[in-house]
């Protein structure tokens, strides 16, 4: 019974938050281009494939850091934009906070690098329809020297 208590109550928080979540976002697809040998035997992240992505850059100055999230298939890492304040909305290169769930389901956070990102529009506002990104992103899944290549594309979440 206390479980159920504990999860009602935990779910009603998470509502509430979801709620309150305003913030505009991008949805769409990342495909990898290139990888590095590191990266053998790592999932997710071989050339072709394909995820579901998210692209939630800054745009007003209340709104979080950047995250870009790629959802795999039985796991997630959303990438935080730790270098907010002179990369803005991830278009360069910069650092990144990584807070991952592997595919047994367990939660860990890393830091890694991201490189020559290009997000088109350069600068994403919150009347942007579309956003294109390509890049690189350094030490998938906490993997040092596994260094995937991508392209993306995503259209605005629409509430």
């Amino acid at each position: 019974m206390k479980f159920v208590i504990v999860l009602a109550a935990s779910l009603t928080v998470a509502g509430q938050a979801f709620a309150a979540d305003t913030q505009a976002a991008w949805e769409g697809f990342m495909t990898v281009t290139n990888n590095t040998p590191q990266c053998s035997g790592v999932g997710g992240t071989s050339v072709g494939s394909t995820n579901v992505s998210i692209y939630r850059p800054k745009i007003k100055g209340s709104d979080t850091n950047t995250f870009l999230t790629i959802m795999f298939t039985r796991a997630a890492i959303a990438f935080q934009n730790t270098s907010e304040s002179t990369i803005h909305q991830m278009n360069g290169s910069g650092n990144y906070t990584g807070a991952a769930i592997n595919s047994r389901g367990k939660a860990f956070s890393y830091a890694g690098t991201y490189s020559n990102f290009v997000v088109t529009p350069s600068t994403v506002a919150a009347t942007t329809t579309n956003v294109t990104i390509t890049g690189t992103i350094g030490k998938i899944w906490n993997t040092t020297g596994c260094d995937v290549t991508f392209k993306a594309t995503y259209t605005k979440r629409i509430d």
